[in-house]
């Protein structure tokens, strides 16, 4: 067998150095790759550990109080409670403004499955119209107000035919600003709206007083997120809001609106108000006008039919403004009550030419006679001897030009032209109230003073402020007045104008039993493109009464009436009508001399 070759099988050759088969290193390499993908595995389990963690971390410690607030949003919901509004009283505590239990209802739209059918349902008892009920039923949406505060009635109709709507509507209970009285002292009250804010008046001016101040509730959510009200929980109690005491008498102002209301109608004027003033302490009683709104349905007035005109309008007051010129003239010292003034019923001042009314002519007049017959010619040469500057500073004094600072809003300041613009016949023209405009207010004001020694007392309209217990949180005192015009000066005045009533052009003011002092006028409107317009008058009486012991301080004015427009024949009667019944109501005694010595 030596040096015998052996034949191979036929097949592939096997590479110098290499085994055909190497099963060691070949496991080798195999758990080599397990334990990498085992390694790179645990890697990421624990960087998804570690994740886990930090998230948990940052729900449960960094974001926890956040996250607690999201859900609790998600799960609550805060409910404002809102407080029962104040009610506004008179003097006397008879009420004015009060709340009465209503219900508000909401819908829930995601709960509506024909919004249309919904719409059609509801908006014919709450008066709308279907459309903008559908218009605000989104589905996304969970709570929409369908109507806030409806009367009982309102929403027992509505329980019975929207029984079949279940969840799809729901009612609220609130409180609903009445009006007891109607239309009665309209304009002093002014309104609140829905929400229970006052938006005029007297709502509007004491509102810190009226609003009280909110509460909050708790109140949880379904799975959906719609409000569950029946889960309320209150946090926070609210505290309802004071009562606020007008110095308004019902009974009085009820007596002026009612005589003016009469007045309107037979003299077919197109509004008037009648003022009533204790002059002594400045407290409005009462400040009807007509035509009024009523503040229970103020939507269907427009917002200047809101305004109050005794305090917005201003006019020329006209003749009313001769007792002015008289305490201006005797307190300057540039005449007295014996002076005579003569005239041929003209007075020709910087070309103009003054006449009286009805070309009267007056040829021998004191100042008393000048009142009394409400003459023209005469108070322009009056003022003519006083002097712009002179005049101008007592009729400042007095109030005009500057608003009374009365508590309700939007009072005008009227206008007083300085003395530099008073050029030509403006002096004496002013002399007789024209060339010059005034608030209602501010002439009685004036008047006021008057009968109050020659003070000018801040007029004011709240009384008292009292929580619901009774207690006095605020009382307005007193304003013990500022001088305008001397003692004496106010004194002769007011015996002029006991005079013009006794003797003169306010005749129809007397009053059986009382002394009344008081002054006519008649005064032409402005037109709007200069100049006056013709057969347009405002036609007034300003009355002090009981003249020798002032309680009252009353204003009459009628707007534009038809026929005859004179003062003393149209407002003066309706003076006498008021001041009767406020007298009688007041329980104030006759005069002890009610004879005027002639």
């Amino acid at each position: 067998m030596t040096g015998r070759r052996v034949r191979r099988p036929p097949g592939r050759a096997v590479p110098p150095g290499r085994h055909a088969f190497r099963p060691a290193q070949a496991d080798s390499e195999h758990f080599r790759l397990i334990r990498l993908r085992a390694g790179l595995l645990l890697i990421g389990l624990l960087l998804a550990m570690g994740g886990l963690g930090g998230r948990l971390i940052s729900l449960h410690i960094v974001h926890a109080r956040s996250l607690e607030r999201l859900a609790e949003r998600q799960q609550f919901a805060e409910l404002v409670i809102q407080p029962r509004r104040g009610r506004l009283l008179d003097r006397w505590g008879r009420p004015l403004a009060i709340n009465v239990d209503a219900e508000s209802v909401y819908a829930v739209p995601s709960r509506i499955d024909d919004p249309a059918a919904f719409a059609r349902t509801v908006a014919p008892i709450l008066g709308q119209r279907p459309a903008d009920v559908a218009a605000r039923l989104r589905p996304d949406r969970h709570f929409v107000w369908l109507a806030r505060r409806v009367p009982a009635r309102t929403a027992q109709q509505l329980r019975s035919r929207a029984a079949h709507l279940g969840e799809a509507i729901g009612f609220l209970p609130e409180a609903r600003r009445e009006y007891p009285n109607g239309t009665l002292a309209a304009h002093i009250l002014g309104f609140a709206g829905v929400d229970n804010q006052g938006l005029a008046g007297a709502e509007f001016a004491f509102e810190r007083f009226l609003r009280g101040r909110a509460g909050l509730a708790h109140i949880e959510r379904d799975a959906m997120g719609r409000p569950r009200f029946e889960t309320r929980t209150v946090v926070v109690e609210p505290t309802d809001g004071a009562d606020v005491v007008l110095t308004i008498d019902q009974v009085i102002q009820h007596i002026a609106e009612r005589e003016l209301d009469r007045a309107l109608e037979a003299t077919r004027a197109t509004w008037g108000a009648a003022l009533v003033m204790e002059p002594r302490t400045g407290e409005i009683l009462a400040m009807a006008t007509s035509p009024r709104f009523d503040p229970n349905d103020f939507e269907r007035a427009t917002p200047a039919e809101w305004n109050n005109p005794i305090l917005t309008r201003v006019y020329e007051p006209g003749s009313t403004f001769k007792i002015v010129l008289a305490a201006a003239a005797l307190d300057a010292g540039v005449t007295d009550e014996r002076q005579v003034f003569t005239n041929n019923g003209t007075y020709k001042v910087a070309g103009y030419t003054i006449r009286e009314a009805h070309n009267r002519i007056f040829p021998r007049q004191t100042l008393r006679d000048i009142i009394r017959n409400s003459s023209n010619v005469g108070a322009a040469m009056v003022a003519t001897r006083l002097g712009a500057e002179a005049f101008h500073a007592t009729i400042r004094r007095l109030g005009f030009g500057l608003p009374t600072g009365l508590e309700l809003p939007g009072e005008a300041a009227g206008l007083v032209p300085p003395p530099e613009q008073w050029g030509g016949a403006k002096l004496q023209t002013i002399g007789f109230g024209q060339g010059i405009s005034a608030t209602p207010l501010q002439v009685l004001v004036a008047a006021a003073a008057l009968a109050n020694d020659g003070l000018v007392v801040r007029p004011h309209i709240l009384r008292a402020v009292r929580d619901a217990e009774g207690r006095a949180l605020e009382v307005t005192s007193v304003d013990p007045g500022r001088p305008a015009v001397a003692p004496g000066t106010a004194r002769k005045v007011m015996a002029m104008m006991v005079d013009a009533v006794a003797r003169g052009t306010g005749t129809l003011a007397e009053l059986d039993g009382y002394l009344v002092a008081g002054k006519t006028g008649t005064a032409q409107k402005p037109a709007p493109s200069g100049g006056y317009l013709p057969d347009a008058y405002i036609a007034s009486f300003l009355g002090i009464v009981p003249a020798d012991r002032p309680r009252l301080a009353i204003l009459v004015l009628l707007d534009e009436p038809k026929g005859e427009y004179y003062g003393g024949v149209v407002a003066a009667p309706v003076f006498r009508a008021i001041a009767r019944q406020a007298l009688w109501h007041l329980r104030v005694a006759p005069s002890t001399d009610a004879v005027v010595v002639r």
